[in-house]
């Protein structure tokens, strides 16, 4: 029984080092494309994404505060609530 643990133990060992592998790899990739394309253009993308993540945050809290704000109309017992 140990045996076959120990055998299971390895593979695994195995999948975390391949996958080790892979990852650095990627890695080696991306970079090696952000430095081929310049350092500008990457810096660009990365501030256009932050702020289409602010844009989409402040929909997201907009979203939340109409929701809001029929529930605690609703919870009231208003005669104008939609159920």
């Amino acid at each position: 029984m140990s045996e076959m643990r120990e055998r299971r133990s390895e593979v695994w060992k195995g999948i975390r080092k391949g996958a080790g592998w892979t990852m650095g790899a990627g890695i080696v990739v991306s970079a090696a494309a952000i430095i081929r394309e310049g350092p500008r253009r990457a810096v660009k993308a990365a501030i256009k994404a932050g702020l289409r993540g602010g844009e989409v945050a402040a929909e997201l809290t907009e979203q939340l505060r109409d929701v809001y704000a029929e529930a605690q109309v609703e919870r009231s017992g208003s005669p104008h609530s939609d159920q």
